[in-house]
C-alpha cells in the first residue's frame, strides 16, 4: 500500500448513510508525523520556466498559454505565450527537430530550424542557437523523478464513498511538504481527487506503474474549489511524479491542477486542460496548457548520491521583482510611495540587476531614493549584484494627481467622435479537430467589447451544425479574445470568429482627446452543475457596464442559450448542459465615463435595443437587431427557449445578425438584443465623481543568465478617490533671495493663488494660471518678511504652501523649501 495511511468506509455503511441523505466524512492518522525535506532551488533544472518541456516529439492542435520546448519534432503549429509577461528577447518557443506552421508567438522569441513559420506578435525574433541541452536536462530530470519517487509517503489518503461518486482526498498537515503514493487501481476507483493540505505546502504525489491513466475530476479543496489557473498559482505547488511510467493518459472531466513530471513517458491528453508544468518524453494533446510554474525554491525529499547520478543542474540566478503601494485608496493630492523590491531567488549571484518603473498617468513624481534616476517618466534603479537570496528595495514617492472637478464646463457641447471597428477570421475544422482561435484588436490599446464564433457549415452528409461545439469563448485581455472549438462531425466544418473593438481614445476635439477605460481584471465565477438548464448572474462595480461576456468549461461544451444584461451592472448567463460539467462564465467591465482631459470628462451614451422574432420549426434563420441613428452595436445579447441553438452572430456595427437553429417541431419565439454605444459621448462634466484606478508595473533585468524570466514583472493598482482637492503643491520647492518656485498639479484649468507661510507669517504669494492634468511651475515673490527670514536662515526649511484654485477647495501642503 506504499506506506500511506488509508481509511475506507464499509460499503453497506456508506450506502445506508447515503440513502439517509447524510454526508460521509472520514479522517485518518498519517503514516509519519513530519516530512524531512530540503529546500531545493530550481528543482526542474533546465525545465524551469517552461510550460511544456518535452524530450522528443509532440502533436498539438491547441494553445499553450505559456512557453514550449520540444527536443524532437512538432509538426503542427500552435499559439504560444499569451499568458506570459516576459521580454521579447526571452526564448519561449523551442523546436529542435522539424516544425510545422504557423506558430503564433505572443511573447518572447523562437528557436526553430529553419527560421520560418512563426508569427512574432510581440516583436520577438528567431534565435540563432538552441538554449536547451535536452540530453543533459532529461538525464537530470529522470534522476530527480526516481529519487522523489523513493520518498516515503507521509500523508493520509481518505476515501469518501457513496453509490454515485467516490472522492479521494489527499490529506496532509505538514506546512512544507506532504508526500502521497497512488496506484492505478486507486486512480481508477476515484471519480474525484481533492487536495486537503495547508495553503503553500508542497504536495508530492508519486504514482506507481508503467502504464497510468487518470480519469478523475479534480478539486483544489475538499469543498470543491475548481483547479483554475489562479487557484493553482495561489496554492500548492502540486507535483505529480510518474517515475516508472512509460505511458500516461489524461481523460479528466475538469482542469488538472498540478505539475506533471513524467520524463520517461509518452503523455497523451484526451480530455482536460493541464494547469502547471509538463515534463514528458513525448506529448500529444488537443487541449490547452495553462501557466503555473513551480516556485524557485521547493522543499522536496532529500536526494541520495549514487555513483551513476548525473551532475546537478547548473546553478543559475533568478531575479524577480515585487511591487507594493503604501495606500491602496488615496485621495487626489495625497502622497503615496511605491516600493520596488528586486530579489534573487536563484542559487548563483545575479549581476547587473536593474529595476525599472514607468510611472503611469495619474501620478507625479515627488522624490527618488539613492541609486535611482528618472528619464521620460521611467524610473531606473541600479541594484548591481545580488547574492543568492539577497534583495534590494527602493521607495519611489509620488503624488496621486487630483481628479475632482468643480465649476461649470467651458464648452458643454464640445463633443468627440467614437468609432468602433469589427474584425473577422475564417476558421476551418477537420473532422474530429479541436482548434484554438486566439484573436485581438489590431490597434494598440483598443478595448474588445464582444467576441463571437459563428458556425456556418458542415460538409453534407457528415453531421449537423450542432456537431460543432464551442468549449471556450472569452476575453483573455483588454484587447484579446480566445475560442476553443471542436468538430464532432465526420466531415469538414467552417466557422468564423468575430470581434468588436472600441478605440483606445476618442477623436481629437479642441486639441484634446479622452481615453476609454475598462477594468484590468475580468469578473468570473465557477459553477459545478448537473445536466439541464443552468443560470448564473455576474455583476460589475458601480460606474461600469458589462462587455465581452464569455465562458470556459472543464468538461463538455454547453449550449449558450442566454446572455442578457440585468440592471445597470449585471449580466445573466443561461447554459443548457447535456452532462454534468464545470462552467466558468466571465465578462469585463467598461467604465461609463471617459478619462479626464483638459479638466473635464464625458459619460458614454449607452442604449439597449431588443427585438422578438419567431423561428420556424427545423429552420436555420438569420435575424438582425439594429441600433438607433448615431449609435453602433458593441455587445450582443439574446434569450432563447430550449431547443433553439445560437449558432453565433455577426457584428455589422450598426446592426447585429444572429444565426439561429430551431431543433424542435414547433415555431419558437426568441428575444434578440444589442447593447449600443453612441457615436459621441455626452456633454462635458467637470472632473471625476468616481474613483480613478491607476495601474503601475515594474520590471527587473540582469546581465546574468536568468532561470525564470516569467517573474520579471509585477503590478499594483490604487484607486484614487476624488475628494475635494483640485490642485495641490508637490513636496519639494526652491527659493532664491527674491522668489520661491513651487510645482502645482491640478485636475482643472483656470487660475489660482499660491501662498507660502510659516505659522501665520506669509513668506511669499502670487497668482498663477493652472493647467489641467499637468504640473505647473509657479514662481511667487518673497515678501519682506520672507526675504528677511531667508537671510537669517540659508538652509532648507519646512513651510506650508496654500493653493487656492478658482475652481475647487483650498489645499494646504507642507513642503521642504530649499535655498538655491
Amino acid at each position: 500500500m506504499g506506506g500511506i495511511a488509508r481509511v475506507r468506509v464499509a460499503a453497506l455503511a456508506a450506502l445506508a448513510l447515503a440513502l439517509a441523505g447524510l454526508t460521509v466524512t472520514v479522517t485518518g492518522v498519517p503514516a509519519s508525523a513530519g516530512t524531512a525535506c530540503v529546500d531545493t532551488v530550481h528543482p526542474l533544472g533546465q525545465a524551469t520556466g517552461w510550460t511544456e518541456f518535452v524530450e522528443g516529439d509532440g502533436h498539438r492542435t491547441s494553445e499553450s498559454e505559456g512557453s514550449v520546448a520540444y527536443g524532437g519534432n512538432l509538426p503542427t503549429g500552435m499559439t504560444v505565450g499569451s499568458d506570459l509577461t516576459v521580454a521579447k528577447t526571452v526564448p519561449t518557443l523551442v523546436v529542435a527537430g522539424s516544425h510545422g506552421e504557423w506558430f503564433n508567438l505572443n511573447k518572447g522569441s523562437a528557436y526553430v530550424v529553419p527560421k520560418s513559420g512563426v508569427n512574432h506578435n510581440s516583436g520577438g525574433s528567431y534565435l540563432s542557437a538552441n538554449p536547451i541541452d535536452f540530453a543533459t536536462a532529461f538525464a537530470q530530470l529522470r534522476a530527480a523523478s526516481t529519487q522523489w519517487g523513493a520518498a516515503a509517503a507521509t500523508g493520509t489518503l481518505v476515501e469518501q464513498s457513496d453509490v454515485v461518486n467516490r472522492i479521494i482526498v489527499l490529506r496532509g498537515s505538514d506546512p512544507k511538504l506532504n508526500v502521497f503514493t497512488l496506484t492505478q487501481a486507486e486512480l481508477t476507483a476515484a471519480k474525484t481527487i481533492a487536495y486537503d493540505v495547508p495553503t503553500g505546502a508542497a504536495v508530492l504525489v508519486n504514482v506507481r506503474g508503467a502504464s497510468v491513466s487518470i480519469t478523475s475530476k479534480m478539486t483544489l479543496t475538499p469543498g470543491g474549489a475548481q483547479p483554475t489557473t489562479a487557484g493553482v498559482r495561489a496554492r500548492g505547488p502540486f507535483i505529480w511524479n510518474f517515475p516508472e511510467a512509460t505511458s500516461l493518459r489524461f481523460d479528466v472531466g475538469s482542469d488538472f491542477g498540478g505539475h506533471v513530471i513524467a520524463p520517461r513517458a509518452d503523455v497523451t491528453v484526451q480530455l482536460g486542460v493541464l494547469v502547471g508544468q509538463v515534463v514528458a518524453k513525448s506529448f500529444r494533446s488537443p487541449n490547452e496548457t495553462h501557466v503555473a510554474f513551480l516556485p524557485a525554491t521547493v522543499c522536496l525529499p532529500g536526494t541520495t548520491s549514487t555513483p551513476t547520478e548525473p551532475e546537478a543542474p547548473e546553478q543559475r540566478s533568478d531575479v524577480s521583482v515585487a511591487k507594493t503601494v503604501s495606500t491602496a485608496s488615496p485621495r487626489g493630492g495625497d502622497q503615496v510611495t511605491y516600493t520596488l523590491t528586486a530579489r534573487n531567488l536563484g542559487a548563483a549571484a545575479a549581476t547587473g540587476v536593474v529595476v525599472r518603473d514607468v510611472l503611469p498617468a495619474g501620478v507625479t513624481l515627488e522624490s527618488l531614493p539613492s541609486g535611482c534616476t528618472i528619464a521620460a517618466r521611467t524610473v531606473t534603479c541600479a541594484a548591481g549584484t545580488l547574492a543568492p537570496g539577497a534583495s534590494r528595495s527602493y521607495g519611489v514617492a509620488v503624488t496621486a494627481d487630483p481628479v475632482a472637478g468643480a465649476g461649470a464646463p467651458d464648452d458643454r457641447w464640445a463633443l468627440h467622435e467614437l468609432t468602433p471597428t469589427k474584425h473577422e477570421w475564417q476558421v476551418d475544422l477537420e473532422p474530429g479537430e479541436t482548434r484554438t482561435v486566439s484573436v485581438g484588436c489590431p490597434r494598440a490599446g483598443a478595448i474588445l467589447s464582444d467576441g463571437q464564433l459563428r458556425v456556418d457549415h458542415v460538409d453534407q452528409g457528415t453531421g449537423a451544425l450542432t456537431d460543432v461545439r464551442v468549449l471556450r469563448q472569452e476575453s483573455t485581455g483588454l484587447g484579446t479574445w480566445k475560442a476553443v472549438v471542436r468538430n464532432d462531425a465526420t466531415g469538414r466544418a467552417q466557422a468564423k470568429a468575430f470581434v468588436v473593438c472600441l478605440p483606445p481614445t476618442t477623436e481629437v476635439t479642441q486639441g484634446h482627446r479622452h481615453a476609454l477605460d475598462a477594468d484590468t481584471n475580468p469578473v468570473t465565477a465557477s459553477y459545478s452543475w448537473a445536466a439541464g438548464r443552468r443560470t448564473a448572474t455576474l455583476s460589475c462595480p458601480t460606474g461600469t457596464v458589462p462587455i465581452v461576456p464569455g465562458y470556459t468549461t472543464t468538461g463538455d461544451a454547453p449550449r449558450w442559450s442566454g446572455s442578457e444584461p440585468v440592471g445597470a451592472t449585471g449580466w445573466r448567463f443561461v447554459f443548457d448542459l447535456d452532462d454534468a460539467t464545470t462552467v466558468v462564465p466571465s465578462m469585463r467591465c467598461l467604465r461609463r465615463e471617459v478619462s479626464a482631459a483638459d479638466g473635464h470628462r464625458h459619460d458614454l451614451v449607452l442604449q439597449h435595443v431588443a427585438r422578438t422574432v419567431t423561428v420556424p420549426p427545423g429552420a436555420v434563420v438569420e435575424e438582425q437587431v439594429i441600433c438607433s441613428d448615431l449609435a453602433k452595436g458593441i455587445t450582443a445579447t439574446w434569450s432563447l427557449p430550449a431547443g433553439v441553438v445560437h449558432l453565433g452572430n455577426d457584428p455589422r456595427l450598426k446592426a447585429r445578425a444572429f444565426r439561429l437553429l430551431n431543433t424542435t417541431g414547433s415555431a419558437q419565439q426568441v428575444l434578440l438584443d444589442l447593447e449600443c454605444l453612441g457615436d459621441r459621448p455626452g456633454p462635458e462634466v467637470r472632473g471625476h465623481d468616481l474613483p480613478v484606478v491607476v495601474d503601475n508595473t515594474a520590471t527587473v533585468t540582469s546581465t546574468s543568465e536568468d532561470a525564470n524570466p516569467a517573474n520579471n514583472s509585477a503590478s499594483v493598482s490604487m484607486s484614487v478617490q476624488p475628494g475635494a482637492v483640485t490642485a495641490t503643491a508637490l513636496a519639494a520647492a526652491g527659493a532664491t533671495a527674491k522668489v520661491a518656485v513651487v510645482r502645482v498639479v491640478s485636475s482643472m484649468p483656470g487660475t489660482g493663488t499660491v501662498v507660502l507661510r510659516s505659522g501665520r507669517t506669509v513668506l511669499a504669494q502670487g497668482k498663477t494660471a493652472l493647467r489641467a492634468g499637468t504640473v505647473t511651475v509657479v514662481t511667487v515673490k518673497l515678501t519682506k518678511k520672507g526675504r528677511k527670514a531667508f537671510r537669517k536662515r540659508r538652509t532648507a526649511r519646512v513651510v506650508d504652501v496654500v493653493v487656492t484654485p478658482a475652481r475647487g477647495a483650498r489645499d494646504v501642503r507642507r513642503v521642504v523649501l530649499r535655498r538655491s
